[in-house]
């Protein structure tokens, strides 16, 4: 080390390890050898030793007194609590993460080996108080000793379990965390790489705590206590160990115990909570039907149901489920309906026949208001009369509660019917301000209210602005899109204005409707799961079952009748079992056996046990089995074939898997190994001497005796194939038969002579 070097040392290490009052150099004390503090690098301690050893030769006086004007920090606090005190690492920052602020105890730093202290890491930091802790004055080295043995009996897991339990505790108590929160709390070899942040910040997220680079403002912490979706019924040790390596690594791994985490995260719903969500559900649902009624159309679908009622090809569960209560009514008591809440499946024939008469009366008196609605639309002059019609028909429509599937497939009509009218105004759209430079702002504020104006495109054309010849050029395809959406309107008996905010106010209904009973769903997961385990190893995986069971479940949300008194879960457990048992009939099986089929074989399976219980072992016959399920002997055989399993032609017999179950299948009659061998020997043969005739003379020896065709042809056809006369192929035939006579091919060909084909 040059001098100057030496001696900036020497000054920093004064100031740092002398107290206030002492500004004449001592002689350093041969420091005690023992272990340094936790936080400490024992590298580091012994660097600042050897300086103090070096500076009480080295130092000048000059360098002494520089040293002594420099103020030094009050420092008198106890053994224990200087021993305990976090020092701040003087290591250099990883790029792309914040600096920690506690050091790890690492005996192999990468320290210089003549132990010097490098002094920019020295003076890293706020304070010196790195340097300052190893003062011999009020360092307690026994307690430092003791401290670092016992810290090094930890084990790093639950260092890190208490990290994480820390992190977990924080982020609920602010709603948030930073990633320098992360690094400060969590060990050293939990953060080592910005992968291993990601995924503690991915998990973290999962609990519903955001997290931030940096400490967010106000505002954003006001925006997160709004967005966040808290898990609070999580407990603390179990959100800690979804924070761990192990637990985030099977998460990624094992989409099963992904999703099992997923449900487990969702409170369960009281009776009430219940009521109130179904309401919900019944209140959207409703919503969404008087906003579909705006569209007069629907009114086309309603009087083709109307008819199929009254034909009888439709029932009237299938259409409705009841009646709305007119607003205002008092709100019927849960188990104290009337005839028109308890809904239809609770329903008598005589209530189901009188709520069928209603409906049908309803929709008629419906039709009225719509052939007066089609009568006004077209004319700006009844356009009151055609509003007050319109009313009418919504006020109408909303008396019936029809059902999920009506609902369904009214909205897909009214969608369909958007879509099309959306797509030609995307056309519109494109040519008018893409092709023909229309300014999107000006097109836009026009749109509105002129977008079936006949006088719209040519007025543009009269302005004489700088796209008005490309308008122009453009005026005729414009004019009859605008014609398309005329005859829109006229077919669906309401403005393009009106349809597109009748448009968004339904995409809001299914919107606030989905929600809602995605909430019923999600909060009733675990009773798909608890009744899937009982369908394993029955031919589907756990995640089929579960899926088939989360099929009945969303269909028990679309039918659940909460005025019955029933709990949802008591509901939703047959329709969940009906779901999981029929996928376990369909789709466990390699070859799919019929329901009803595979219910004869139970039947015929439970009298079989019954029968060897009650004859001592002995098992039935076929024809004791027919006669006990009063079935015939042909129906028996059928499910004992039937229901005897798939097993695989390729399986090995034995250990050694030197034959299959292939192997000892008979094949066919006439399946001769050695006429199949003979039979493409000779083809081969015969293709061979073909190859030593001319291409005209081979194609025509190939077409007339059908050679790599399906039959033979005559001199006529080779000829229009070939486009020669009859007597030219007859002769080219002649030439290519004396050549194949020739001693070379009948060599080639004699062993074939006694070949019958």
């Amino acid at each position: 080390m040059n001098p100057e070097a030496e001696a900036a040392v020497q000054a920093a290490v004064a100031s740092a390890v002398q107290p206030a009052e002492e500004t004449v150099e001592k002689p350093a004390e041969k420091p005690v050898e023992k272990p340094a503090v936790k936080h400490v690098r024992k590298s580091e301690a012994k660097a600042v030793q050897k300086v103090s050893e070096a500076k009480a030769e080295t130092v000048s006086e000059a360098d002494t007194e520089e040293a002594a004007e420099k103020p030094a920090k009050k420092r008198k606090a106890a053994a224990k609590t200087a021993a305990a005190k976090t020092a701040k690492t003087t290591g250099a920052k990883r790029p792309g993460r914040p600096k920690k602020a506690v050091a790890k105890v690492s005996d192999d730093d990468s320290d210089s080996e003549d132990g010097i202290l490098d002094p920019e890491s020295l003076m890293e930091g706020d304070d010196d108080s790195s340097a300052e802790d190893l003062s011999d004055e009020d360092i307690d080295l026994e307690e430092v000793e003791r401290s670092a043995k016992k810290s090094s009996r930890e084990a790093p897991s639950e260092e890190m379990t208490k990290g994480y339990k820390a992190l977990v505790k924080l982020g609920r108590q602010r709603g948030w965390i930073s990633v320098e929160d992360i690094n400060d709390l969590l060990p050293e070899s939990a953060v080592s790489t910005e992968e291993q942040v990601s995924d503690i910040s991915e998990q973290i997220a999962i609990l519903g705590i955001q997290v931030f680079e940096q400490a967010p403002d106000s505002d954003d912490i006001i925006l997160a206590s709004v967005t966040s979706d808290s898990r609070d019924d999580i407990d603390e040790d179990d959100a800690a160990e979804m924070l761990s390596p192990e637990e985030s690594a099977g998460l990624s791994r094992d989409p099963l115990r992904a999703y099992l985490r997923g449900v487990g995260t969702h409170k369960l719903l009281t009776r009430e909570e219940e009521i109130e969500v179904a309401k919900q559900i019944e209140s959207y649902t409703q919503k969404l039907v008087s906003v579909l009624a705006g569209f007069p159309f629907v009114m086309d679908n309603l009087l083709k149901i109307r008819d199929q009622l009254q034909s009888g090809e439709l029932t009237i569960d299938n259409v409705a489920d009841g009646f709305n209560e007119p607003e205002g009514a008092e709100e019927v008591a849960e188990g104290d309906a009337s005839n028109g809440d308890i809904g239809a499946a609770g329903m008598t024939t005589e209530q189901l026949s009188d709520m069928k008469d209603r409906v049908v009366s309803i929709i008629t008196e419906c039709e009225e208001h719509y052939k007066l609605v089609k009568e006004y639309f077209p004319d700006p002059e009844q356009h009151a009369a055609y509003n007050r019609e319109r009313r009418a028909v919504v006020k109408g429509l909303s008396q019936i509660r029809f059902s999920g599937k009506i609902v369904s497939s009214l909205s897909d009509q009214v969608t369909e019917h958007v879509s099309g009218v959306n797509k030609l105004l995307s056309r519109m759209r494109a040519l008018a301000v893409d092709d023909c430079g229309i300014p999107i702002d000006k097109f836009l504020k026009d749109f509105d209210h002129r977008a079936t104006d006949p006088d719209w495109f040519p007025s543009i054309v009269r302005q004489g602005a700088s796209y008005s010849k490309r308008v122009e050029r453009q005026e005729a395809v414009l004019m009859a899109m605008q014609e398309e959406l005329r005859n829109e309107e006229k077919a669906s008996c309401i403005t393009i204005s009106e349809q597109r905010e009748l448009a968004k106010s339904v995409k809001i209904a299914q919107s606030n409707l989905s929600a809602a009973k995605s909430k019923m769903i999600e909060v009733n997961l675990r009773l798909v799961i608890s009744i899937a385990k009982s369908y394993v190893n029955r031919g589907l995986a756990m995640t089929d079952l579960i899926q088939e069971g989360n099929l009945g479940l969303m269909k028990a949300v679309d039918k659940f009748e909460y005025r019955r008194g029933y709990k949802f879960s008591t509901y939703a457990t047959w329709w969940v079992k009906q779901s999981v048992t029929r996928a376990v009939a369909d789709y466990g099986a390699t070859i799919r056996v019929p329901v009803h089929m595979t219910e004869s074989y139970n039947k015929l399976r439970r009298i079989k046990q019954r029968y060897l219980q009650t004859h001592d072992g002995k098992a039935p016959s076929d024809s004791e089995l027919a006669k006990l399920g009063d079935m015939p002997l042909s129906k028996v055989h059928l499910l004992m074939n039937a229901m005897r399993g798939v097993e695989s032609i390729d399986a090995p017999i034995g250990d050694d898997d030197d034959a299959t179950k292939l192997d000892f299948v008979r094949g066919e009659d006439d399946a001769d190994p050695q006429r199949r061998y003979m039979e493409t020997a000779m083809s081969d043969e015969i293709v061979r001497s073909l190859d030593d005739l001319t291409a005209r003379e081979a194609s025509v020896i190939r077409l007339r005796y059908g050679i790599g065709s399906n039959r033979d042809h005559t001199l006529e056809e080779v000829g229009k194939a070939l486009g020669l006369t009859r007597e030219r192929v007859r002769q080219i035939e002649s030439a290519a038969l004396r050549k194949l006579r020739s001693n070379a091919a009948k060599a080639r060909l004699k062993d074939y002579k006694d070949f019958e084909e």
